[in-house]
This record gives structure tokens, C-alpha cells and sequence, in this order.
């Protein structure tokens, strides 16, 4: 893999719940699990009506290098910006890169 393609910084965070005085879970926060170098390109987007208001999602691929114990559950920071992974793939099992299928939300 070539380092000039990993230009973006990102992070990787993972959902965690905190429970309260009952020991019951109650809030979803996220936790920073790891930063990266990565690199960010669009495949797809589309357009849909939700909740009385036109909505818009694209996907993305994010390669960074291999990095186990990344899950379906994370999503990616990136700026301002936050993409859902939907699938983390290891190409070729070869274990040197790491394809995150993202997806953004924009309303």
C-alpha cells in the first residue's frame, strides 16, 4: 500500500453504553478506539424522502492498513464529518489493508 494515497486523518470509535444508578444501560456514547491515516473515496450516492424531508446518503470506501478488531458497530470521524461502516474487509486475507464500506448521512 502507498503511504501518499493515506491522506486523511481519521478516527475510529466504537459504541459503548453507561448504565445507570440500577445498573441498566441508558446512554450510547462512543469511545476512540484508534486514529489513522486513511483514504477516503466516494462509490455511490442516492436521494430518499424520510420523515417529511428529502435525505441523502453516500457511500464510501476508506482504506486504512490492517488494524484487527474492527467491527460492523464503528463508525468513522473524519473532521466534522461521521460515516457508519457497514463492512470492514480484509482483501485477499493478506492482512495488510483494511477496506471500511461506510456510509454518510446528509439531511
Amino acid at each position: 500500500m502507498r503511504a501518499g494515497r493515506l491522506k486523511h486523518r481519521i478516527t475510529i470509535e466504537k459504541p459503548e453504553l453507561i448504565k445507570d444508578d440500577f445498573g441498566q444501560p441508558t446512554i450510547k456514547t462512543w469511545v476512540t478506539v484508534c486514529s489513522a491515516r486513511a483514504a477516503i473515496d466516494p462509490i455511490s450516492g442516492k436521494e430518499f424522502f424520510a420523515a417529511q424531508q428529502i435525505n441523502n446518503s453516500i457511500n464510501y470506501k476508506v482504506t486504512i492498513r490492517y488494524r484487527p478488531g474492527i467491527k460492523s458497530q464503528f463508525r468513522v470521524k473524519y473532521k466534522d464529518r461521521t460515516f457508519e461502516i457497514h463492512a470492514p474487509l480484509n482483501p485477499r486475507e493478506a492482512n495488510r489493508e483494511l477496506l471500511l464500506m461506510c456510509e454518510e448521512y446528509e439531511t
